[in-house]
């Protein structure tokens, strides 16, 4: 089956929990998630106003990335929630094909600034600067745990 990159719909959810958990509970986050907290949070950011997600599929979902469109003090900002790539498709380019074609679908609609959230040090980190990411010396991430 050829590639292609169409929108994320929820006939998808099933394969990207999948994706999500064999992604994100590996090296490097060695996060938690489970197949029912995957979905979960799938279907909530497909419920927030101005969700918008993008698969790539090539037998069977490759790679996905989902967000949601908010305004900004401005202008629309896209903010980048969720990003998987299969791992035995990382470093074949499917990646930044999905980037860039999430770039140009949000351009069509005004929307020039994408933002999202990384591990430092990770592959991640290392993509992402790669398609044109830099780190923003304005902004921090804060947390509070109790």
């Amino acid at each position: 089956m050829t590639e292609h990159i169409e929108a994320f719909r929820e006939d998808y959810l099933d394969e990207c929990a999948h994706l999500l958990v064999s992604t994100f509970n590996a090296e490097p986050w060695n996060k938690n998630w489970t197949l029912d907290t995957a979905k979960k949070e799938l279907m909530w950011t497909m419920g927030v106003p101005g969700f918008i997600g993008m698969v790539s599929i090539a037998d069977g979902v490759k790679a996905f990335a989902t967000g949601y469109r908010e305004p900004d003090d401005t202008r629309d900002v896209f903010y980048l929630k969720t990003f998987c790539v299969r791992p035995e498709a990382q470093g074949t380019g499917v990646g930044s094909k999905l980037i860039a074609s999430l770039k140009e679908h949000l351009g069509r609609d005004g929307v020039n600034t994408i933002y999202l959230i990384t591990n430092k040090g990770t592959p991640a980190e290392t993509f992402y600067k790669k398609n044109g990411y830099t780190v923003n010396a304005e902004d921090i991430v804060m947390t509070h745990e109790w």
